[in-house]
């Protein structure tokens, strides 16, 4: 029995440092993508990081009352926990499949819904403050400028059929973004790619790189702590069973030395 209940809080603790990198996973898209864009970002997005977020959390507070449980000992605790896990990882792996099935699909309405929304705000630059802010910062930290590309800003209000805005170009100050049309080559003054292919690759490019250097090593460890678990709590019932009964066998039995027969102890007990 003690070796599976070491064997079940490492566990336990392995996983609970998992949820954390699951949590990590949400926080950086959120911080990332999801506030910064959400003009821009359809709202099955925010659900989607809003869960990763609380699957990291979940996991990470069911392990740490697993591991709790396991030191008690308090071997009911330890199943609802393990049980826990057991839903939580199947829901991991199911929707982890469906994405991966459906990312080409989910990338390509991703990106439709993000430009219709990207148009929609380049009409108000100029006149309503918040698109121009929104616009403004996200070109000049992203070095991109319009939504397909610079001449987007042509066919707006603003733009007038010559013009771009300032953080388009590549050194920002006052009227630089005035009769681009005009100029040969307009890529040495302003920016020429468009914000939406920018951020759609940027998005691609994340993906990939925590999708396989953060969720896929999860989503592993995850099926060896469990089959791990599973293996600890066989352990740790037997000896559970055991130990209740020898306790049943002591507490309620007892030899009486005068007359050769059992006896309940409560009975001696109440006799004293």
């Amino acid at each position: 029995m003690a070796v599976g209940k070491y064997l079940a809080f490492a566990a336990f603790i392995i996983f609970a440092g998992t949820g954390i990198a699951i949590g990590y996973t949400g926080g950086s898209l959120l911080v990332g993508y999801v506030a910064y864009l959400s003009p821009w970002l359809p709202g099955w997005l925010w659900i989607l990081v809003a869960a990763i977020l609380t699957g990291g959390v979940a996991v990470t507070a069911i392990s740490t009352a697993g591991a709790i449980a396991t030191l008690a000992p308090n071997f009911r605790a330890f199943k609802i926990c393990l049980s826990l896990l057991l839903l939580l990882v199947s829901l991991e792996l199911s929707i982890t499949t469906l994405v991966h099935h459906r990312h080409l699909m989910l990338y390509e309405a991703l990106q439709l819904y993000m430009g219709r929304a990207m148009n929609a705000t380049t009409v108000g630059y100029g006149s309503n403050i918040s698109d121009t802010q929104l616009w403004d910062e996200i070109q000049e930290e992203m070095n991109c400028c319009g939504v397909a590309d610079y001449k987007d800003w042509f066919t707006t209000s603003f733009g007038n059929g010559t013009d771009v805005p300032d953080s388009c170009c590549l050194l920002v100050m006052d009227d630089c973004g005035k009769d681009v049309a005009s100029k040969v080559d307009p890529s040495d003054d302003i920016i020429t790619e468009g914000c939406l292919p920018v951020i759609s690759g940027a998005i691609s490019k994340d993906y990939y790189t925590l999708g396989k250097g953060v969720w896929v090593p999860v989503c592993t460890m995850h099926i060896a702590l469990l089959v791990l678990l599973v293996a600890a709590s066989m352990f740790m019932q037997e000896g559970h069973m055991a130990r209740n009964l020898y306790i049943f066998s002591v507490s309620a039995v007892k030899l009486n030395s005068e007359d050769g027969k059992y006896c309940l102890l409560n009975d001696k007990l109440g006799e004293a």
